[in-house]
């Protein structure tokens, strides 16, 4: 690797490091702290993954092909899109158990996500769902797997570990949480032969599972 691509591909990697802060702290400078879901505060969160992205098409052309995948690992991705909601809520149900002996029952949301979205949000929140998949495992994860040359496990774990701090604003269970699900995410990533689809179906469908297991335990 030379020296300018070296250079090109550490600039990127920052620049696609924090997404969720850089836009919770450019709302709150503009508009002040969020107190619950919003359109303007959703359109703020995708606004940095549609900027930064382009910026990353137009000097990385190769991520511009979208690989294909096959129907067994669609259905593979869909599969575990349960499993990861599970693997989240469990260690949440650790990380409540040790300090007050008693464990989570059912699964919910911070009250911010809580609040109703209309079409626009629900776009606004497919678009982050996508941005965190191309930021997290075609940026990161591939960037460390092919041109660093660091094996797959540990460019696997360290583009995972990037992502749950990504949920840092959430607490550090979220980003435990949300660094094991990177896992599985990528995982799917690498099975799929870096192929896109294959996190972005098991990402989308966890967020639809969570959304409306939450909508039926608040009524």
């Amino acid at each position: 690797m030379s020296t300018p691509t070296l250079y090109l591909e550490c600039l990127i990697l920052a620049a696609t490091a924090y997404p969720a802060g850089f836009s919770y702290s450019l709302f709150a400078a503009r508009r002040g702290t969020a107190g619950a879901v919003s359109t303007p505060f959703l359109f703020y969160l995708a606004s940095p993954f549609v900027a930064v992205s382009l910026a990353v098409l137009a000097t990385r052309t190769e991520s511009l092909a979208l690989r294909g995948t096959t129907l067994p690992l669609v259905a593979l991705a869909a599969l575990l899109a349960p499993v990861a909601l599970a693997v989240e809520y469990l260690i949440h149900a650790i990380a409540t158990y040790k300090p007050g002996g008693k464990l989570l029952r059912g699964v919910s949301m911070q009250r911010f996500w809580q609040g109703g979205l209309s079409l626009v949000d629900c776009v606004l929140l497919g678009v982050v769902v996508v941005g965190e998949e191309f930021f997290f495992r075609e940026v990161w994860l591939g960037t460390l797997y092919h041109p660093s040359g660091l094996t797959a496990a540990l460019a696997l774990l360290l583009s995972s570990v990037v992502y749950g701090f990504n949920h840092l604003a959430y607490g550090p269970t979220s980003v435990a949480s949300k660094t094991a699900s990177g896992l599985i995410y990528g995982c799917l990533y690498l099975l799929g032969g870096k192929s896109l689809w294959l996190p972005v179906v098991t990402h989308g469908l966890q967020n639809i599972i969570l959304f409306k297991l939450t909508r039926e335990r608040h009524g």
